[in-house]
Formats: structure tokens, C-alpha cells, sequence
């Protein structure tokens, strides 16, 4: 896939009183839905702020003070229409509880697919209680967590992935991104 190296910053808004997460997660399904939405929030960062689509690509959302791109679907740009693709796969794959984990990758060079660029690792987890998922050790979203919970893991986690992007260097200005998906065992 070429594509030309964008450059985005994070803009810092007053939150309008539509955001993109719940309150409150009180069932299997509340849990199902946020954590959707905190998977597609999480690529959409990612992709967005490496600049690997166009900025016609996205559509602006609110979480408290940040200012959010939702990858969107562009007739334009045919990478972010298989992205989005790749995304609701992982949702079909959600509620039907197989997901174990989506790995997302950035190589340099098609050709030499042991050159990984960038890896970000997604990993879910389900219980009677509802569907969780991880980013990294430390931040983990489920059912039966109250409203400023909900919040504060979903900032932490979206404020996590700008500060690492912000860290990283530029892209070569050809690369290839995967999503490889994990599944469980039809006997876990």
C-alpha cells in the first residue's frame, strides 16, 4: 500500500455533551459495545496520527477534552476502507467471543516481512460479566465499572497511544500494514 506520510497533533477541544462512550457498564452487552468502540478508537488513533490516510478519511469525536479522528469509511481511499473492514471482522469475531487477540502491524518493506516497523497488540478476555480488553498490563476495561472508571481508563489508554506516537519517528514513505487475528480455542 503507498501512501504519503502525514503529520497530525493532538487538538485539545471543550468536550461537546455527545462523546463516544457510555456512562456506566452494567451488562454483557454495555461491555460488548465499549469495547468495540474503545478497539476502533485505538486503531483510528493509531492510524491517524502515523498519518497513514488522508484527513478526509476521519470524523471528529469528543472524549472530554481530547478531540478525536474516527476512521471513517472514504470512498477515496481504498486503505482505510479495508482497515474498516479488518475492524468490524474483529467485532463479528467479539460477539461471538473467539477473539483472543488483533495484532496490528507497520512494515517498511513488503518484501522483508521480518522488518516489523510498528506492533500494537490488542488482547480480549470474556466472562460472564462481559468482554474486557487490553492494550498493555495496565489498562483493562469491564462490566461493572462506574462512569468515572469508564472514563479515566478510556483517557489513559487514548492519552497512552498519543504519547507513543508523539515519540516515534516518521514513517518510511512506503509501508504495509496487517492485522493478524488470534482466536481461542474451541475448547477454552
Amino acid at each position: 500500500m503507498a501512501i504519503a506520510q502525514l503529520s497530525h497533533s493532538i487538538r485539545i477541544h471543550k468536550a461537546s455533551k455527545e462523546t463516544i462512550f457510555p456512562s456506566q457498564i452494567t451488562d454483557e452487552r454495555e461491555s460488548l459495545v465499549m469495547v468495540k468502540k474503545l478497539f476502533a478508537t485505538s486503531i483510528s488513533c493509531i492510524t491517524y496520527l502515523r498519518g497513514l490516510f488522508p484527513e478526509s478519511s476521519y470524523g471528529e469525536r469528543h472524549l472530554e477534552d481530547l478531540s478525536l479522528r474516527i476512521l471513517r469509511e472514504d470512498k477515496k481511499c481504498p486503505g482505510s476502507l479495508h482497515v474498516i473492514k479488518w475492524i468490524q471482522g474483529c467485532f463479528d469475531a467479539m460477539e461471538k467471543k473467539y477473539l483472543h487477540m488483533a495484532v496490528l502491524t507497520l512494515y517498511a518493506n513488503p518484501e522483508e516481512p521480518e522488518k516489523v516497523t510498528e506492533i500494537y497488540q490488542f488482547k480480549f478476555k470474556y466472562t460472564k460479566e462481559g468482554i474486557t480488553m487490553d492494550f498493555d498490563s495496565n489498562t483493562s476495561i469491564g462490566t461493572g465499572t462506574k462512569s468515572e472508571d469508564i472514563k479515566k481508563a478510556s483517557i489513559l489508554l487514548i492519552r497512552k497511544l498519543y504519547i507513543l506516537m508523539q515519540n516515534l519517528g516518521p514513517l518510511p514513505n512506503d509501508v504495509t500494514l496487517t492485522m493478524k487475528l488470534h482466536y481461542y480455542n474451541a475448547d477454552s
